[in-house]
């Protein structure tokens, strides 16, 4: 919505509201003023509608004994409505959490840590993708690196030949395991895929907010992989 322009065409009217109250009965500039209302009144009732839906009632012709009063008024909240809602939605907006970057897995953000002050957060999160690639295959002893050995260590298959598994402990048979072994397998496929190789294959900057979700993602990684056990054939 264009916030000026209703402003605007609310602080217009007022003035209207209080030539009105002003005018004299006897000029003939009295008649063009309550034309002025009566042909504005469908715009401000519009106006203030999206403000508040209870205002527009109160917008009407001038009436009897009172006048102009009960629309003046009206006028004059929707006025405050649009001068505060920016601070109604500032300060009166519950709290929302905040992620502690340096609570994220100690593989992830202290690789990402290093860089992160100097603004290159691209670079930071491919790091700390860098560093918990290291993590998960120093565990299992394995020569490969990121979504390939991901996509190997992580698979819910049982191992085979020289292959190892890292996966959750408990009953390999029940649908919870296979989920959770699933989820592992298809969400670090996709932090490398998604984020390390875009990491390193882009030259976009990102922001730090898109940086501390990446980074939270490779975290989850780490923690979810520290859950598991090796699997050998």
């Amino acid at each position: 919505m264009n916030y000026e322009w209703m402003r605007e065409r609310l602080e217009t009217f007022e003035k209207v509201l209080l030539a009105y109250d002003n005018r004299d009965l006897r000029a003939d500039s009295s008649k063009e003023i309550g034309a002025a209302i009566s042909t504005t009144l469908p715009t401000i009732r519009q106006i203030v509608k999206q403000l508040d839906p209870a205002l527009p009632p109160r917008i009407t012709e001038p009436q009897a004994y009172v006048g102009v009063h009960p629309t003046l008024r009206a006028v004059r909240e929707a006025l405050g409505i649009l001068r505060d809602q920016e601070l109604w939605a500032l300060n009166l907006a519950p709290e929302a959490p905040s992620l502690v970057a340096d609570q994220f897995h100690p593989h992830v953000w202290p690789a990402a840590s290093a860089l992160w002050d100097t603004g290159q957060y691209r670079v930071a999160v491919g790091q700390a993708a860098v560093s918990l690639s290291a993590h998960i295959a120093q565990k299992a002893a394995s020569p490969l690196t990121e979504r390939e050995l991901v996509a190997q260590l992580f698979s819910p298959a049982e191992p085979t030949g020289h292959q190892v598994r890292l996966h959750y402990p408990g009953d390999r048979t029940s649908k919870t395991w296979r989920s959770r072994q699933e989820g592992l397998h298809l969400l670090a496929q996709g932090a490398f895929a998604g984020i390390r190789n875009v990491a390193t294959h882009t030259d976009d900057e990102w922001t730090e907010q898109v940086g501390l979700e990446h980074v939270a993602v490779l975290s989850v990684v780490a923690r979810w992989a520290d859950e598991t056990e090796v699997v050998r054939p």
